[in-house]
């Protein structure tokens, strides 16, 4: 959990960091408190909905985990959005219930606020700053060895917090469409599994995002 808001901090402590550096301070007329965002020096500059595509390994396995976001960006930087991800393949390994070894498989998704912060956003290619805060849901299910037909009997389930900050280079394709390709850390916490642990289920990915809106 201290690695988690560890983390989440330094994050966030980057996005308004770059922020500050580029906000101008302004007194409103009626109060002498000042804000980082006004209405004079907020405004919505953009809008997009991003399929994704995460691959890394779950439990020792290669993955894939595809999902989307759904965000809106104010002052060509800063994006508040939500994303969710699903894993698509099943992780497989081996666990120990009755002393005979038995097959069990990983289905996991996650999802939750999704923020975003980009660099010189008007240049053709450049770089963002994106993390997610969220929850996850993890199963473990019997592996029946039966890909189409399995019977999907679980044998524990439990939810967790997820935060995954990554890096990207994002380039301008066309005015209505953009593509990111970069690396994010998934750091998953607060499992309550016998057979899994948090680090088990979290890793570095290697993502691609193809962004489709107005900037």
């Amino acid at each position: 959990m201290k690695k988690m808001i560890t983390v989440l901090v330094l994050a966030l402590m980057v996005q308004v960091s770059f922020a500050q550096e580029e906000k101008v301070i302004k007194e409103e007329s009626k109060s002498d408190m000042q804000t980082i965002f006004t209405k004079e020096n907020l405004k919505v500059t953009g809008g997009y909905i991003a399929p994704e595509l995460k691959m890394g390994y779950v439990h020792e396995d290669a993955s894939l985990l595809l999902g989307a976001k759904l965000g809106m960006t104010f002052n060509n930087k800063f994006t508040l959005g939500v994303a969710g991800y699903g894993l698509t393949n099943n992780s497989n390994f081996d666990i120990n219930r009755t002393g005979t070894p038995e097959s069990a498989r990983i289905g996991m998704g996650y999802g939750g606020l999704a923020l975003e912060y980009t660099l010189f956003s008007d240049k053709k290619i450049h770089f963002s700053i994106p993390v997610v805060v969220g929850v996850a849901g993890i199963y473990v299910y019997e592996d029946d060895g039966d890909y189409f037909n399995s019977t999907y009997d679980e044998i524990e389930n439990s939810a967790a917090l997820v935060v995954e900050p990554g890096i990207n280079i994002e380039l301008n394709l066309f005015k209505f469409f953009r593509i990111d390709l970069g690396a994010s850390y998934r750091l998953v916490s607060q499992t309550d599994l016998v057979y899994l642990q948090d680090e088990d289920l979290s890793d570095l990915t290697i993502n691609a995002t193809f962004k489709f809106g107005f900037f």
